[in-house]
């Protein structure tokens, strides 16, 4: 029945064109995962108070009112491993794959104004940091509880007001370009693999980075306190490789199989002005406060491609559906804001410890072309506080060797539990060499967090469990002077 439409479709010039756009995409690109120099992440980037840390900066500016000398850093090694473990329907799945990456390189120049100046110092800083990791790859796979993508795709088109393809949605017209939907007498919508048990599979693999580049400044007053302002651009690139199949025990009405592949890739360079201060008001305590602003997206260009394929059982043919486009908007992430304390012991070591408050529920999309009022409601409906402490140390076990160690917990930034997802738990040690003009770091840093992932939007479909753990290791090199 369905080829009957097909000529008239393309008379009327019917568009295919959906926003892929979402809340979910609001959600990833205003996450933080601070990475940056070994030191900074061995001690677990607890040093918003501590300060005269490159990588700091981009958490407390006025880390950078600390240093008492001129500083290049840079990180040319950081390898990731990730491994992610699924159980759907009592199958189990693994992958693992690693990555290699630079997370840090700038500079901090520092100006002495005199000992008879309240002002000791100015020091200016530029450079880069990442700030998100968006690298993985997990796989799903295991046999349905007699339920499929098809179904909520049919029930949707059984209750168009027309029945028949061109008021279909893009999803269940591609289902229907390719034989996985068609029509009984009547134009009632149906699929033969509806209501089955099938051996489902999902693939997602993503990869890109925000990389932040930083313009600080910052000052030292009489050694007590300490203030500093960073402009940063945060450089966003997000890739995302999407396959979904469904396979039934035999074939159904002549169909082995049908594969669902999506491309997405995301690119915007935004703006954001973080504001902090540390105080020490004894010469073993230093407290820090700081503020960040949202990141201003100005033009988020992305672009969608999506492609459905199914497979005969007789082997000589497929039907063969794709779309393509290509969409930009703006968004505005939420604002940060962090308090921290340290304690300095005998100039040999510090603990540190900071909490950091961030807002999902905050963020925003707009465009001129497309009213984001829903996509806007689901953010404030979904997402809420994020609650984020990080404590670390250091110590010198002799003049020039170092050790360090950090934990860091990050809350679910969901409400009401959706997706079950828990806190990311991360725990990190490193070590380092340090002479008068020269130094060497390296860390080693583990995360591991869970969640619950649904294949599709059905009531019927399981959730899968899903589990993280990420392994890193990081070198630093770096002078003073």
């Amino acid at each position: 029945m369905k080829k009957l439409f097909l000529s008239a479709m393309i008379l009327l010039g019917v568009s295919l064109f959906s926003f892929a756009q979402n809340d979910i995409d609001a959600f990833r690109f205003s996450q933080h995962d601070y990475e940056g120099t070994a030191r900074f992440m061995g001690a677990g980037g607890a040093f918003s108070a501590v300060g005269a840390e490159f990588s700091a900066v981009n958490v407390n500016p006025a880390a950078i009112g600390v240093f008492k000398k001129s500083e290049i850093t840079f990180t040319p090694m950081v390898v990731s491993i990730y491994n992610d473990n699924s159980n759907y329907n009592g199958t189990n799945s693994n992958t693992s794959n690693v990555k290699y990456s630079l997370s840090n390189a700038g500079g901090v120049f520092r100006v002495g104004l005199g000992k008879d100046n309240g002002w000791k110092a100015i020091q200016f800083g530029i450079g880069y940091n990442r700030t998100m990791d968006f690298n993985n790859i997990y796989r799903i796979e295991g046999v349905s509880n007699n339920s499929s993508m098809m179904d909520p795709l049919v029930a949707s088109a059984n209750t168009t007001l027309v029945r028949n393809p061109s008021s279909l949605n893009d999803n269940a017209y591609l289902a229907w370009q390719t034989w996985m939907i068609d029509t009984l007498p009547g134009c009632v919508f149906y699929s033969p693999f509806s209501y089955e048990s099938l051996n489902q599979k999902l693939v997602v693999e993503s990869s890109g980075a925000i990389d932040e580049v930083n313009f600080s400044f910052g000052g030292n007053y009489n050694d007590q306190l300490f203030i500093g302002a960073t402009i940063g651009v945060p450089v966003l690139k997000y890739d995302e490789k999407t396959r979904f199949s469904e396979t039934p025990f035999l074939p159904l009405e002549g169909i082995d199989s049908y594969s669902i592949y999506e491309n997405y890739k995301v690119r915007s360079t935004g703006v954001n002005l973080k504001l902090g201060l540390i105080y020490q008001p004894v010469d073993f305590v230093r407290i820090g406060a700081a503020f960040h602003t949202p990141s201003y997206y100005g033009k988020v260009k992305n672009t969608y491609h999506k492609e459905m394929i199914s497979y005969y059982a007789n082997g000589d043919n497929s039907g063969i559906y794709e779309r393509n486009y290509a969409f930009d908007y703006t968004m505005t992430t939420p604002l940060r804001a962090i308090g921290s304390v340290a304690f300095l012991i005998a100039k040999r070591a510090f603990v540190s410890a900071e909490y950091e408050f961030t807002g999902y529920g905050m963020a925003k999309m707009s465009s001129n072309d497309y009213n984001f009022d829903d996509e806007n409601a689901a953010i404030q409906s979904k997402y809420g506080a994020c609650h984020t402490v990080r404590v670390g140390g250091e110590i010198y076990v002799t003049s020039n060797f170092l050790l360090r160690a950090g934990y860091n917990y990050m809350s679910s930034p969901y409400k009401q539990h959706v997706n079950n997802a828990t806190g990311m738990h991360t725990a990190t040690a490193g070590l380092g060499v340090r002479t008068k003009h020269f130094f060497a770091d390296v860390a080693y840093v583990f995360k591991t967090r869970s969640e619950q992932v649904w294949l599709y939007d059905s009531d019927f479909v399981d959730p899968a469990s899903l589990k993280n753990n990420t392994h890193r290791i990081v070198a630093t090199l770096g002078c003073k002077f």
